[in-house]
């Protein structure tokens, strides 16, 4: 498997890793620039792999693990966020004198505190983050300088993600025709041959999420369930196209249940996985649809659901639910008040669509603020969204659209969860509206990217598939761009300071906040990423060009031998590599 595994990393086209490399130097940078702790849940996430640094086994009950020493303290040296909060406004120790965690109190817990949530999730993401802090050391440096090393565990999980957007899309491509072809143009044999190149613009669409890359650069367990779906998908989507080997099914039973161990997103998996099996076994041709070739592949991916389930299995056993509610019932009365049961469905929709769709793109802030603006969180939506409706309504030959509805099914089924668990606390208090966090369908994203990508390609002609991927470029590269710079005038910008100085003013305060020296500072969120930016694009535009002349000959009619009228022998020899 291992050999597999480095035989399909050479064969993925340079542009690939040059777009991925892209994608790295945003998720580290976005480390260091977003300030530390103000992630989604973050000081809830470290308090919780502290606790399990010390008591690895001891798995707590809802609203029974209160506040860590360190929790406590991490909410006091941040001040609040909001749009007319910074903290170039407020005082930090110099980067010698900042206190560490174990000077905070460690796991040690403060009685009567608020109760930490994250109770309810499985433990695996925060035993390995338990695992770093176990390190000698990493408990006694400065305590921004370990919360950034734990970041890191999640850039690490995220890293692969734009590979493995390609690898799924290349997949949905195989065997695909457009609506355009009609018996002028050439056979499918060249497509297959330029399905690596087409799927560029599947890798390339993680990029333009900022809120994906900020959430992904911090403490949070969203890191490793993004990354171990991607690879169920992914495996999902060989399985589509006819992989019932059972390398395949030891990649997805493995991803499977350790995407189980890590949040309860993972539990719509199963059965996106059974159905994706039954159908590829059924549109085998009859002679080779046998059982013996479905049952050692499902057995496997059994196994794997198996293991993933024990959590669950666990809660449904002892709390008599699947999902656990980690604050508490009094914890909830005492954020909502005693419940007033007036939530109607009607009243619950509109709002929850609204915030759950700007927040995907948006949500760069706590959550809303500072606000990136309609074109970032509404213009990708609805580019993306087209992509999707036109894949799932046309006709993309071998299956095509069936791939597409099975992977977007993923997706549709993680939303419906999530507005399942928001609507039954908007039921009980009409005035909470919890849990409208786009974030939540990352997990999907190599389903996003592939089926969005398929369904561009479906409306345009072959010579205009080649712009898709620069365009996608470069629209992330300045939509990021702007988050930060956003991120920088918003959490950094000194009160008193002049506008034409304000974007100095706010370096500087990032430069005295940051867990890093200046310098590694200056270099990681304003240096590397800008010329990373400036490399990927120079490649995919290249890469965008050599493209264009291949789909070109692509839409010259077919001579009598089957070949372009007009193809040169160098079109031959390009279309073949």
């Amino acid at each position: 498997m291992v050999t597999a595994v480095t035989r399909r990393l050479a064969a993925v086209p340079a542009v690939v890793w040059c777009v991925s490399g892209l994608w790295l130097a945003l998720l580290v940078g976005a480390s260091v620039l977003w300030p530390m702790s103000s992630g989604y849940d973050e000081v809830n996430h470290i308090g919780m792999a502290l606790v399990y640094s010390v008591h690895p086994f001891h798995f707590y009950g809802p609203g029974q693990l209160h506040a860590t020493k360190v929790q406590i303290a991490l909410n006091s040296v941040l001040p609040s966020f909001n749009h007319l909060q910074s903290v170039a406004n407020h005082a930090i120790l110099p980067r010698g004198h900042r206190l560490s965690f174990q000077q905070f109190g460690g796991a040690t817990i403060v009685a009567d505190s608020f109760p930490n949530q994250m109770v309810q999730h499985p433990p695996l993401y925060y035993w390995i983050e338990a695992v770093l802090l176990r390190v000698p050391g990493v408990t006694s440096i400065a305590w921004d300088q370990t919360v950034w090393l734990m970041r890191l565990v999640s850039v690490v999980f995220m890293a692969p993600i734009p590979l493995l957007c390609w690898a799924t899309t290349r997949r949905m491509l195989a065997g695909w025709q457009g609506p355009w072809r009609r018996g002028q143009t050439t056979t499918g044999i060249v497509r297959a041959d330029l399905t690596p190149r087409l799927a560029l613009v599947g890798a390339a669409l993680p990029l333009t999420i900022p809120n994906m890359v900020r959430d992904g650069s911090s403490v949070t367990n969203d890191s490793l369930l993004v990354l171990t779906t991607s690879v169920v998908l992914y495996g999902v989507s060989r399985v589509l196209t006819g992989d019932l080997g059972r390398k395949t099914a030891v990649m997805i039973a493995v991803s499977l249940a350790a995407a189980l161990w890590t949040k309860g997103f993972a539990l719509v998996l199963p059965p996106v996985v059974l159905v994706s099996y039954l159908i590829a076994w059924w549109r085998r041709p009859v002679s080779a649809r046998r059982i013996v070739v479905l049952w050692p592949p499902l057995a496997i991916v059994a196994v794997g659901a198996a293991v993933g389930s024990l959590w669950w299995l666990r809660n449904l056993v002892k709390y008599g639910t699947v999902q656990i509610d980690g604050l508490g019932p009094k914890a909830q009365e005492l954020i909502y008040g005693p419940p007033d049961h007036a939530g109607t469905l009607a009243h619950f929709i509109p709002p929850f669509v609204t915030g759950f769709v700007m927040r995907i793109w948006g949500g760069v802030g706590i959550p809303d603020l500072p606000d990136p603006g309609p074109i970032i969180e509404y213009g990708w939506f609805f580019a993306v969204l087209i992509g999707v409706v036109a894949a799932l309504a046309m006709r993309g030959g071998a299956g095509g659209r069936v791939r597409a509805w099975i992977l977007t099914g993923a997706v549709v089924l993680t939303a419906l969860v999530v507005a399942e668990g928001s609507f039954q606390t908007y039921a009980k208090w009409s005035n909470a509206l919890s849990g409208v966090q786009g974030r939540y369908i990352y997990s999907g994203i190599t389903a996003i990217a592939s089926v969005a990508a398929v369904g561009w390609l479906q409306l345009s002609r072959p010579r205009t598939h080649a712009m898709f991927a620069p365009v996608v470029v470069i629209g992330a590269v300045v939509t990021n761009a702007a988050v930060w710079i956003l991120i920088l005038r918003s959490w950094y910008a000194p009160a008193a300071a002049a506008s034409s100085h304000g974007f100095v003013g706010s370096a500087h305060a990032l430069f005295r906040w940051s867990p890093l020296p200046s310098a590694v500072t200056l270099v990681l969120v304003f240096v590397l990423p800008t010329l990373a930016a400036v490399a990927t694009i120079l490649v995919v535009v290249q890469e965008s060009r050599r493209l264009r002349r291949l789909l070109v000959a692509e839409e010259r009619p077919v001579g009598a031998e089957g070949q372009p009228v007009g193809a040169s022998v160098s079109d031959g020899i390009l279309a073949n590599r």
